[in-house]
């Protein structure tokens, strides 16, 4: 999986996700545990830890309404983004063709992407649909996050479809943000038609005729309570289901 890397409180549970209380680390932080029983080859895993982590990500923008910074003033350690990273490459993916790609922005490389976005943005918009509310906060995005990942697909040309590869990545995006939520980290998938644009491909390197840019993964710890969700439960399951037996 190619990887490019460029330098520069969640809420609190009345138990850990898997495992016991020692799971969790002074710094917030939260551990998946999985039971791994020792005649068998099976991992078998706590499904109520799995619905809870699933229930418990949020998006989590890096500035605020008010386009306050949203995110510490802390660095996510390597060994944290690789293992972010290294979940994603797990993602379910037709014919095994791993289509994600990744450019990770960190440190004065979060600027320059900054600047790159702004520029698009203004030379790409028509003047009728032009915002400059949402080019202020293109910048900021990019400039107050702590990480950046930009998220590529790679067409494998030949008998899967490009809507498969598109879904593929995304699953490892999934996989990014429930990684990153266990961890106490916030994520935001950002979208725009200006990211997916050829000089915008050309600037994360995906140079190939059907690349994709599917958006851009903004990472950092909050700065404020981890929040609850937006418009409280989701509809019922029930209104979106339909049962033949």
């Amino acid at each position: 999986m190619p990887i490019f890397l460029f330098s520069g409180p969640p809420r609190r549970h009345s138990r850990p996700f898997g495992i016991d209380a020692s799971s969790r680390s002074g710094s917030g932080q939260v551990k998946i545990g999985f039971w791994v029983t020792p005649s068998s080859s099976q991992m078998p895993m706590n499904p109520a830890d799995i619905s809870e982590l699933i229930r418990h990500r949020r998006t989590i923008k890096p500035i605020t309404s008010t386009g306050a910074p949203n995110y510490q003033d802390r660095a996510i350690e390597p060994a944290v983004l690789e293992q972010l990273l290294d979940n994603a490459n797990w993602a379910p993916t037709h014919g095994l063709t791993e289509p994600w790609r990744f450019v990770i922005f960190q440190g004065a490389s979060r600027f320059t992407l900054a600047e790159f976005l702004g520029s698009a943005y203004e030379q790409n918009t028509a003047r009728k649909d032009f915002k400059p509310a949402k080019l202020g906060k293109m910048r900021l995005y990019a400039e107050q996050a702590t990480v950046a990942i930009a998220l590529g697909m790679q067409r494998h040309t030949g008998v899967i479809s490009a809507e498969e590869e598109v879904i593929a990545v995304a699953c490892a995006v999934q996989n990014i943000q429930l990684s990153a939520a266990a961890l106490g980290l916030g994520t935001f998938w950002s979208s725009s038609p200006v990211y997916d644009l050829p000089t915008t491909r050309q600037f994360f390197g995906w140079t190939g005729e059907t690349d994709r840019c599917l958006g851009i993964l903004y990472a950092g710890y909050p700065a404020n309570r981890w929040p609850e969700r937006k418009h409280g439960q989701p509809e019922p399951i029930t209104e979106k289901v339909e049962w033949r037996n």
